[in-house]
């Protein structure tokens, strides 16, 4: 479901994959996810929505029909409903936000950047410089964890993938040693804590298919703002929201409605546990489609 969100969903076909009747499915998964599909499906296309307000200049009835709304007025009434503003509103305060932090922060702007680094950049002199990077194809064996008490706060060790790493040694699959990856799946700025979904995954050479809880992702190659994190675990997703606040894509780019990810490189000394060295973030980018003739933003 969740890589499939601007896709026409129903209960019929999300439980023929699953292979289980409607109803039963319904049931099975009220009991492990805690809410309805047709909920569950909703909170996520709403969370997007949020996203796409804030990196993306399409207009709210384009976002509306993405998330699965028949109009921007339906849509509209149930972002209201789940965040107590309208989109509207949400991204006029973002906008003003951003003009505040620029003349707050004596921003400077670079501009005149090639294809390979598409952006303007508004960024104070003492903030950490973001660079953009083509990332390669990536095999991913992943543990999905869920509550954000769970990942590990503030600590540098990778105890948060060990569960995963011990699978793959158990299971004799061949995995880097020297980094691992962490997919948020969602904004804890917008989502509540037990509900944060996030992706511990180690690189493989191919595609596979392990057991529960263990899945398989394939990750494209792909155009991404980078930036170097510092600080604690804690502070990621404050260096995700300045990435999408505070460095904005040139003409012609924008960031995409993708999964942020995060690349922890490991150091392995020759006695205690591995910790991590470094830590960078990535959102991915693309093109932004040309404006239709008289289209408003």
């Amino acid at each position: 479901m969740e890589d499939r969100l601007e896709e026409p969903l129903s209960l019929a076909s999300i439980a023929a994959v699953a292979g289980l009747s409607p109803h039963h499915f319904h049931r099975v998964f009220r009991a492990v996810v805690g809410e309805n599909p047709k909920a569950h499906l909703r909170r996520l296309r709403l969370e997007r929505a949020v996203y796409r307000l804030k990196v993306s200049t399409d207009t709210v009835l384009d976002i509306a029909l993405e998330s699965g709304f028949a109009t921007s007025e339906t849509f509209t009434r149930a972002f209201i409903r789940r965040f107590e503003i309208s989109p509207s509103e949400y991204r006029r305060m973002l906008r003003s936000y951003r003009e505040y932090a620029d003349m707050a922060q004596q921003s400077k702007v670079f501009e005149g950047f090639t294809d390979e680094t598409p952006l303007t950049l508004h960024f104070d002199l003492d903030a950490a410089p973001v660079w953009v990077e083509r990332t390669p194809e990536r095999h991913l064996l992943v543990l999905r964890h869920r509550g954000y008490d769970g990942l590990g706060i503030g600590h540098a060790s990778i105890d948060l993938w060990k569960q995963v790493r011990d699978f793959a040694i158990a299971s004799g699959i061949a995995h880097a040693s020297d980094r691992v990856v962490g997919i948020a799946r969602d904004d804890p700025y917008v989502v509540d804590n037990e509900q944060i979904r996030f992706d511990a995954g180690l690189e493989i050479a191919g595609p596979i298919d392990p057991p529960h809880p263990y899945t398989y992702r394939w990750m494209p190659a792909q155009l991404c703002v980078a930036h170097r994190h510092t600080g604690g675990a804690e502070q990621i997703a404050k260096t995700f929201a300045a990435i999408g606040v505070q460095w904005m894509p040139s003409d012609g780019w924008r960031l995409r409605c993708a999964s942020p990810f995060e690349i922890h490189h490991i150091d392995q000394p020759i006695n205690g546990a591995a910790r991590i060295s470094h830590t960078d973030a990535y959102v991915p980018l693309e093109h932004q489609p040309v404006p239709k003739p008289g289209e408003a933003s």
